[in-house]
């Protein structure tokens, strides 16, 4: 039975989980499944050592202080509840560092992370030319959607598979049909994201991509290859009006933002002023924000003549600021330190594995925040995609030794 068990769960990571990543909210129903199985395995095999994990402590301990900040939201409730969210994503951090461990399963769940980005990157192409992919969904406004929705949120996910990718093209050793498959899947990576219209995870792209093609034991083929694919987005965006609109407000960002997002992060701030210290509570920046919305700042999302609001400061920096004040920017902090100073103690190839985690928590990041089930559960993937790269490198350190 605890074969069958450990069997079952062991493929629901590997091949259950990623296809639902791009399947609407399915992938919760998924992520609660395997964080059930897990539990009740570590009940039944006594393995309570597996909670020995650094980074899964501290985010327990901030997941405990969001659970204390419901004493002084004005919504405690949803305090409680997104306390408990966050710590079930946590869980699944725990499950997937813990399962994912040999050398074998590693390679089977970064080929398939490899192949749904593909298919993903194929459904967008052919979106782009066509007018419609494979699930009968049409473009919206020249820009590319999601697999079954008219939403763009794979705009925001894909980049968290820049660190698995360049993490694998970065290992000299490589199996050169594996690693073709990789570069692949960074190539379908690179042409989708232009084509959704998101603009925010260019500036990433633009910072990363040179240290992974520099990384790559191909370095001459890496950086022709890297040329070539910005020659090809510069067509996809010089032959799209809408596209070109969306990105030339790059060259002027905070002016674009006046009256969307930087109103928005200056209604956080101001929150966070009048509560340096704890925050006005988890989940409830958005209960709060007419007390502290002024006119000045023209936004034209928060209206409070209409009742129009905002569900989140729209940056994850900010939104820790004004929901858990500097206590949570202390934890925020001690995570990322954490995560770098394993990068930088296990070389560049864990080192170039961590850039989901600095683009998932990135002070130029407008999507994710910890206040929001469906993206902190994609901030937290983040960090077990990083796990996964810590314990390959474990496993090819010790075989080399």
């Amino acid at each position: 039975m605890n074969l069958s068990r450990e069997k079952f769960l062991e493929y629901l990571i590997l091949y259950g989980l990623t296809p639902t990543l791009f399947l609407a909210k399915s992938y919760q129903v998924v992520a609660f499944l395997i964080v059930a199985l897990f539990c009740y395995d570590i009940v039944c095999r006594r393995s309570w050592s597996v909670f020995n994990d650094i980074i899964f402590k501290i985010f327990s301990l901030w997941c405990l202080y969001l659970l204390i900040s419901a004493f002084w939201a004005v919504e405690p409730k949803f305090a409680v509840k997104g306390a408990f969210e966050l710590f079930v994503w946590c869980l699944l951090y725990l499950a997937i560092r813990s399962i994912i461990i040999t050398k074998e399963q590693i390679e089977k769940f970064l080929m398939f992370q490899a192949y749904m980005v593909l298919f993903v990157a194929f459904n967008s192409v052919m979106q782009a030319v066509v007018g419609i992919n494979l699930f009968g969904v049409h473009i919206d406004s020249s820009r590319v959607t999601d697999l079954v929705t008219e939403r763009r949120t794979i705009g925001h996910i894909l980049p968290i598979y820049l660190g698995l990718f360049g993490a694998m093209l970065a290992i000299p050793s490589k199996n050169v049909k594996h690693y073709l498959l990789f570069a692949c899947a960074l190539i379908g990576l690179l042409v989708t994201l232009p084509l959704t219209g998101t603009r925010g995870p260019l500036i990433i792209l633009a910072i990363f991509l040179p240290v992974i093609a520099w990384l790559s034991p191909y370095r001459k083929t890496a950086f022709a290859l890297l040329g070539g694919l910005l020659v090809v987005v510069a067509m996809i965006v010089l032959n799209n009006p809408v596209l070109q609109q969306r990105v030339m407000s790059l060259k002027n960002p905070f002016e674009d933002q006046k009256h969307a997002r930087v109103a928005i992060w200056l209604t956080a701030f101001e929150q966070f002023k009048d509560n340096s210290i704890k925050g006005v509570g988890f989940h409830n920046f958005r209960y709060r924000e007419f007390e502290y919305y002024d006119a000045l700042f023209e936004s034209h999302e928060i209206v409070p003549e209409k009742g129009m609001i905002v569900t989140h400061p729209h940056s994850p920096w900010m939104d820790i600021l004004s929901e858990q004040g500097l206590i949570g920017i202390g934890f925020a902090i001690s995570f990322l330190f954490i995560v770098a100073r394993t990068a930088y103690s296990m070389g560049l190839i864990v080192m170039t594995g961590s850039i989901g985690v600095w683009y998932a928590f990135s002070i130029l990041n407008s999507t994710f925040v910890l206040s929001s089930g469906r993206w902190s559960f994609f901030m937290i993937l983040s960090v077990a995609f990083f796990g996964v790269i810590v314990n390959y490198r474990k496993l090819e350190k010790s075989q080399n030794s």
